[in-house]
C-alpha cells in the first residue's frame, strides 16, 4: 500500500484494541483512515490466533458501502492469508452456503441480513461464530438514536446470546462534539465494559471552490420532437478539459442527466483517441455494472 507511516489516529486505535479490553469509538473526518485504525489491529489479533469461525464483523449501513471495503480489506488480509466474506441480497446463494460450511475470517454484512442469519440459520449460528471476538460498526453516527439503530444494538445482544461471546464492540463515526455518552450508552447500556474514544484531529480544511456559469440552449419550437433537452452550451467541453484523466466524482440532477453527460463526455474521449473515461453510477444500475465500481 506504500504506507510510509501511520495516522496518530491509527497509531492510538492499535495500542488501545492490543493492550486494552475496552470497546472504542473511533471519530474523525471523512478519508481520515478510519477503517483502517479499526481493522488493523484487529486483523493483527486474527493472524496471530486464526480458528475455524468469523472471528470479526464489519457492519455496514449499505451494500455499497460493504462492496467497497471489501475490496479495501481484501487487500488488507491477502499477504495474512485471512479469508473476507460479505453478506447481502446481491451474494449468491453458493457463497454463502460455502461460508456457512467453512465458516473464517471477517465478515462484511447489513443489520438486516444479521437479521435473516438469526432467523433462517439458528441452529448454525454458534458454530459460525463461535470464535467472533469483535464487530465494526461504519457510520455509527447514522445509526444511534433511530429505530434502524436499536434494532442494530437488538441483534448484537442476540448475537451474544446465541454465542455466549462478549465480543468487543469498535464504532466508526464522524466527529461527536458533545454526544459522546450518548454512543457510549448505546454500546453499553449496561455500563458492563469501558468505552472509550478515540478522536482523529478536529482541524478545519482548506476547502476551494469555483462557480462556473452556462447557458441553456433555447426551447425547440412546438413542431420539433419532443427529444431529452440538451445540456448548457459548453458545460461538457468544461468539465472534459479539467476531469480527463483523472479521479473525480460528477454529480448531476437525474439519472438521465447522468447517462447524457457520461454520453457526452465520454464523446470528447474518442475525439481525443482516449478510450471511455466517464462512467455511469446510479440505482437502476444492474448489479454486474454496479460491481464495476
Amino acid at each position: 500500500m506504500r504506507w510510509r507511516s501511520l495516522r496518530p489516529i491509527q497509531e492510538a486505535s492499535i495500542k488501545e484494541v492490543l493492550q486494552s479490553n475496552a470497546d472504542l469509538i473511533i471519530s474523525a473526518n471523512t478519508a481520515s483512515g478510519k477503517t483502517e485504525a479499526a481493522f488493523l489491529p484487529v486483523l493483527s489479533s486474527l493472524y496471530a490466533d486464526q480458528r475455524p469461525s468469523i472471528q470479526a464483523v464489519y457492519v455496514g449501513p449499505l451494500k455499497a458501502l460493504i462492496n467497497d471495503q471489501f475490496r479495501r480489506l481484501e487487500t488488507l488480509c491477502e499477504r495474512a492469508e485471512i479469508a473476507v466474506h460479505r453478506w447481502h441480497g446481491d451474494v449468491d446463494a453458493g457463497r454463502k452456503r460455502h461460508l456457512i460450511q467453512n465458516p473464517s475470517g471477517v465478515l462484511l454484512i447489513t443489520p438486516e441480513s444479521i437479521e435473516s442469519l438469526l432467523l433462517n440459520r439458528t441452529s448454525q449460528i454458534a458454530n459460525v461464530f463461535r470464535h467472533l471476538s469483535f464487530v465494526v460498526i461504519d457510520e455509527i453516527h447514522s445509526l444511534v438514536g433511530i429505530e434502524r439503530g436499536t434494532h442494530l444494538r437488538s441483534l448484537l445482544w442476540r448475537l451474544r446470546r446465541q454465542t455466549e461471546r462478549d465480543f468487543r464492540l469498535i464504532g466508526l463515526s464522524a466527529t461527536l462534539g458533545d454526544a459522546f455518552p450518548v454512543y457510549q450508552d448505546w454500546m453499553r447500556p449496561d455500563h458492563d465494559r469501558e468505552v472509550k474514544l478515540i478522536e482523529g484531529s478536529t482541524e478545519a480544511k482548506r476547502l476551494l471552490y469555483k462557480i462556473h456559469g452556462f447557458l441553456s440552449p433555447p426551447p425547440k419550437p412546438d413542431n420539433e420532437d419532443d427529444e431529452a433537452p440538451s445540456l448548457p452550451v459548453g458545460i461538457s467541453e468544461a468539465i472534459y478539459r479539467h476531469f480527463v484523466g483523472k479521479k473525480n466524482l460528477i454529480f448531476a440532477n437525474s439519472k438521465s442527466d447522468v447517462e447524457q453527460f457520461a454520453d457526452a463526455l465520454n464523446f470528447h474521449c474518442r475525439n481525443d483517441g482516449r478510450t471511455d473515461e466517464f462512467l455511469v453510477h446510479h440505482g437502476a444500475l444492474s448489479k454486474g455494472n454496479c460491481s464495476r465500481f
